[in-house]
């Protein structure tokens, strides 16, 4: 079972951030699910609410985001930098985007490589993530991957961000 394609938000990108597809997750009951996401689907795995475009503006010095979120982030703090990786990745479909976020000697594929994962995904692709700060520059991500006709896939991953000449990057995923 693939995890959640790519960490496209700081993790390596879908292939990297579900590079352990054998990550099973845990079912998710009804009476448990977050009020943000909505029911759960036959998996357990909660059927996420995703707002347009228009709505997913959210505070750029926010480092722990309850909230799950697809917007376009930003490099003026590590969550931000995380958000505008996966924005790079999966509503841009841009690989050089997505890899201009990250150091330059950070675990990310090449953009290259990177296209090819992106190319691979199909038209219609949604996420959301989740990011909890545990330590400076370091956080916990949990990405879930909509494909269409397809249950959604969740990851976790800790990325490590960096902070050079003023703009934040990502650069470790695990």
């Amino acid at each position: 079972m693939a995890a959640a394609a790519v960490v496209a938000a700081g993790a390596i990108t879908v292939g990297q951030l579900t590079a352990d597809h054998s990550v099973a997750e845990p079912a998710v009951s009804a009476e448990a699910a977050d009020p943000a996401f909505g029911p759960v689907d036959e998996n357990g795995l909660p059927v996420l609410n995703l707002p347009d475009d228009t709505e997913t503006a959210a505070p750029a010095d926010a480092e722990t985001t309850d909230e799950c979120r697809a917007d376009r982030g930003d490099q003026r703090s590590g969550a931000g930098v995380i958000a505008a990786f996966n924005y790079a990745y999966y509503n841009r479909r841009d690989a050089e985007a997505a890899r201009a976020l990250a150091t330059p000697t950070s675990t990310v594929t090449p953009a290259p490589e990177l296209q090819t994962f992106i190319d691979k995904l199909p038209e219609g692709t949604n996420y959301c993530l989740r990011t909890v700060e545990l330590s400076d520059g370091v956080f916990l991500v949990d990405l879930s991957v909509m494909r269409p006709g397809v249950p959604v896939e969740r990851g976790t991953q800790t990325v490590t961000t960096a902070k050079i000449d003023g703009r934040w990057y990502v650069d470790v995923f695990k």
